[in-house]
C-alpha cells in the first residue's frame, strides 16, 4: 500500500455494505501519522503525506485504463506517473551516480572505500526478489480475522501483515477489484526500478509493497518497528470531486 501501510479497526465497521457502496478506509500509524484511501467504481485516491515535494498530497487511479496521477496540494499542481516518469528518474539516478563516481576516484583509497560503501557504489548489484509469503497463521485485530503474510525483500522478511480479504469488510468487490488494481500499478512501477538493479534497486527495495490480495488491518515494519492499522472503514457514498484533478492545478513534468 503506502511506502508505509499501517492499519487497525479502532472504530465500528459497516459490515453491511450496498453491492456498489463506495469505500473509505482510514489508516493510521504508531507515530501518528494519518492517511486515507477512497474508491468508487473504478476510481482510487490515495493520500500521500510529504511524498518526495516536501508537501501533501494524493494520487489519482483509474483501474480502466491503469492512469495514475500524483496530485502535489501544496504547490497546486500535477504530473502523471507511468513507464515514462521511471525511466527518466532512473536516467537522472544513473548519470548522477556516474558523476559521483568519477568525483569518489579522486579521493585517497581508504576514503574512497569508505564513500563507496555509504553511497552503494563498490559492487553493482543485480534485481532486488521480493516476494510474499502466506505464515499460516491468524489472528483477530479489532474483532475481525486476518491471516499473516510475510513480505521478503532480498531473502529477509521486511513488513508481517495480517489481511482480510472484502467479505470480512463488507466491501463491494468491485471497491476490492479497484483496490487491488491500484496495488499492483504501484508494483509494477517499483519493480521496472528494482529490475535495473545497482544502488537504485537496493535503496527502492526497502520500501516496495507487494499487491497482497487483501486489505491489511496490520502491517508490521520489522526495519523500524512501525504499525500501520485500520483506524475505520466507511461505505457512504463518496462525491465525484473527490476522484478529479482541481481545473486550477497546472500539470508539470517530472524533468
Amino acid at each position: 500500500m503506502l511506502a508505509r501501510l499501517t492499519l487497525l479497526f479502532a472504530l465500528p465497521l459497516l459490515l453491511s455494505a450496498a453491492a456498489h457502496a463506495d469505500t473509505l478506509l482510514r489508516f493510521v500509524d504508531s507515530e501518528g501519522e494519518h492517511s486515507e484511501i477512497l474508491v468508487k467504481g473504478p476510481y482510487a485516491r490515495m493520500d500521500i503525506v510529504n511524498g518526495g515535494s516536501g508537501g501533501e498530497g494524493f494520487m489519482l487511479f483509474n483501474a480502466g485504463d491503469r492512469s495514475l496521477y500524483i496530485v502535489d496540494q501544496t504547490h497546486r499542481s500535477y504530473m502523471a506517473f507511468n513507464e515514462r516518469v521511471i525511466d527518466a528518474q532512473m536516467q537522472a539516478m544513473e548519470q548522477m551516480i556516474t558523476d559521483l563516481r568519477a568525483q569518489v576516484q579522486q579521493l585517497p583509497a581508504e576514503q574512497r572505500a569508505e564513500m563507496e560503501a555509504q553511497l552503494g557504489l563498490g559492487v553493482e548489484t543485480g534485481p532486488v526478489e521480493v516476494e510474499t509469503r502466506a505464515t499460516g497463521r491468524e489472528q483477530e485485530i479489532g474483532g475481525l480475522r486476518c491471516e499473516q503474510k510475510e513480505i521478503i525483500v532480498g531473502g529477509r522478511v521486511q513488513n508481517v501483515a495480517c489481511v482480510a480479504g472484502p467479505s470480512e469488510l463488507g466491501l463491494s468487490l468491485r471497491d476490492f477489484d479497484t483496490l487491488n488494481a491500484l496495488m499492483e500499478r504501484l508494483y509494477d512501477l517499483s519493480r521496472r526500478a528494482l529490475d535495473a538493479g545497482g544502488p537504485m534497486a537496493q535503496a527502492m527495495g526497502s520500501s516496495v509493497m507487494p499487491p497482497l490480495d487483501g486489505i491489511p488491518l496490520e502491517v508490521r515494519d520489522l526495519r523500524d518497528g512501525v504499525i500501520t492499522r485500520l483506524s475505520g472503514i466507511s461505505t457512504d457514498t463518496l462525491s465525484p470531486e473527490f476522484f478529479r484533478i482541481p481545473p486550477n492545478y497546472r500539470e508539470r513534468e517530472s524533468f
